[in-house]
């Protein structure tokens, strides 16, 4: 297997009496530039069997070692039943015995005492037909809200555990304005009014957009963004003031070089399609809104990795598309964008009597 192979995310799930033969597992798949996840991962504190589900469901793989261990402890098993339920791709590992109960239908790799014969056994093709043997089957790990303020909750806490794990993933978003023109500001800072306009939330909204904001900042300045956006558009129902709000927090964010290394910008009026959201491709939200401008009426996020490997990888190539026909060179996108928000303010300052066209 090829090093620096696509950072598949691979669950564990082993007997507890065979701590070495796991240890071995983690090293041999880090090599190889894959993603270990098993209960080592938990954070002191957190419900184990939740955090467990949450792993498997954000998983590309699952990853049974099968051992006489494993095989008379009941719990993976369990875990095997949960992942195939989710549809996760399962490849059970033999170690020294044959699959059996959830397993036993499954072609199971058997592999040395020391998991040292596995990239032998299992390509990196191997691995990406797993993956991405029809992801669009998928329907059981979807999550549906209809409400703004949970929409922004759980991009929060979505994004939160990723980097709680430790992983950080580049966040990629389509929107008028994106995630960036959020004040990162505590809920009581004036900021906030201005950024509402004429239409006012409340402090429990705002404070959830903040850790939204920092949430996904954390993943930014870690990984990088791609954003697509409109900077052109005016919330009318807010009014100019609340639209210049954003657009010059969003302008600080671009500027802010100390902190955020890697940023790739396209500007284009598709930014108001569906608002699209991924951290890596840990997961994806997808919003929906009756008018642009308006409150989403339906977010859609999904955490069934081979779908959001899917989707992420289209946006890619739009994305990437876009760039080119942007004029832009991708290191050139961030100074060209910063330079077109700044002209925009400067027209806004200029005529703050008129209202700024859509």
């Amino acid at each position: 297997m090829e090093k620096g192979s696509y950072p598949y995310r691979i669950f564990i799930a082993y007997s507890h009496e065979d701590r070495v033969l796991l240890e071995n597992a983690v090293k041999v798949l880090e090599e190889n530039g894959y993603h270990s996840l098993c209960d080592k991962n938990i954070m002191v504190g957190k419900p184990f069997t939740d955090e467990i589900k949450k792993m498997i469901a954000h998983a590309h793989i699952f990853l049974p070692l099968l051992t006489e261990n494993s095989s008379l402890r009941p719990w993976v098993h369990q875990e095997t039943g949960y992942a195939l339920a989710m549809n996760i791709p399962v490849l059970p590992v033999a170690v020294g015995t044959a699959p059996g109960e959830m397993t036993a239908q499954l072609h199971a790799v058997a592999v040395c005492d020391d998991f040292s014969d596995f990239p032998q056994k299992v390509s990196a093709q191997d691995i990406e037909n797993l993956v991405m043997h029809n992801p669009t089957e998928e329907i059981t790990n979807l999550w549906v809200t209809a409400w703004a303020e949970e929409r922004t909750k759980l991009l929060g806490e979505y994004a939160s555990w990723v980097s709680n794990l430790h992983y950080y993933g580049r966040v990629r978003q389509r929107a008028a304005l994106s995630s960036f023109s959020i004040p990162d500001a505590d809920a009581q800072d004036e900021i906030w009014k201005l950024r509402d306009g004429n239409v006012s939330y409340s402090k429990y909204y705002h404070n959830l957009q903040h850790i939204e904001r920092q949430a996904l900042q954390v993943h930014a300045e870690k990984s990088g963004c791609d954003l697509l956006i409109d900077p052109d558009f005016c919330l009318e129902r807010h009014g100019a003031e609340a639209t210049r709000t954003r657009l010059e927090i969003l302008l600080d964010f671009l500027k802010d070089r100390d902190h955020i290394q890697d940023i790739r910008v396209v500007i284009s009026e598709k930014a108001h399609q569906a608002n699209l959201t991924f951290i890596g491709d840990w997961f994806s939200a997808e919003s929906f809104s009756p008018k642009v401008g308006e409150s989403h009426s339906r977010t859609i996020f999904c955490r069934h990795a081979p779908t959001v490997l899917s989707q992420m990888r289209l946006f890619d190539d739009q994305f990437n598309k876009m760039l080119s026909q942007q004029g832009s060179s991708p290191e050139a996108s961030r100074d060209w964008a910063i330079g077109y928000i700044s002209e925009i303010l400067q027209k806004m300052t200029s005529n703050k009597t008129q209202s700024y066209p859509i």
